[in-house]
């Protein structure tokens, strides 16, 4: 049986902040259009992604729950930077409090197709670096590492 570890911990710890590490993916197309998601809980778009498990890859983690989001299999070529801070700080809508430690990834498609899957978003596509949608106020950040396209992995200093 494999534990819900997120859910085992908030039956202890309820509505109080915990620790989430989080993996997302900095995916484009063959045009240079960016993958995202449209959040059902906020309806706000980020980049795709989610927490990882216990005994989890980060990495393994970030394809595993970007093919459960939106159907496409990746493979990872680079990181691109790990965030925390106060403006990684989170409320769920059902009160549930959150500090993000968030991994991000640049990614390929190898495989699979585009298609909404799962219940935490209401749409997944493709959109130009120019014509971004509204984005989580964090997305922002993650995304301008990502265009920047330096060799060396962002972090707080």
């Amino acid at each position: 049986m494999t534990v819900k570890y997120t859910r085992w911990l908030r039956s202890y710890v309820g509505h109080q902040r915990i620790l989430q590490v989080r993996t997302s993916a900095f995916v484009r197309d063959q045009t240079g259009a960016i993958l995202l998601c449209r959040r059902a809980d906020v309806m706000l778009w980020d980049v795709p992604g989610g927490t990882i498990g216990l005994d989890e890859a980060p990495s393994r983690g970030m394809v595993r729950e970007v093919h459960e989001e939106t159907g496409l299999v990746l493979e990872v070529e680079r990181l691109i930077g790990v965030y925390g801070g106060p403006e990684f700080h989170w409320t769920y809508p059902n009160g549930d409090q959150a500090q993000i430690l968030a991994i991000f990834f640049a990614a390929r498609i190898v495989g699979g197709g585009l298609h909404l899957a799962g219940h935490e978003n209401v749409n997944v596509a493709f959109f130009p670096p120019d014509r971004l949608p509204p984005l989580l106020p964090r997305t922002r950040r993650l995304l301008e590492d990502a265009l920047a396209e330096r060799s060396e992995a962002s972090f707080d200093r």
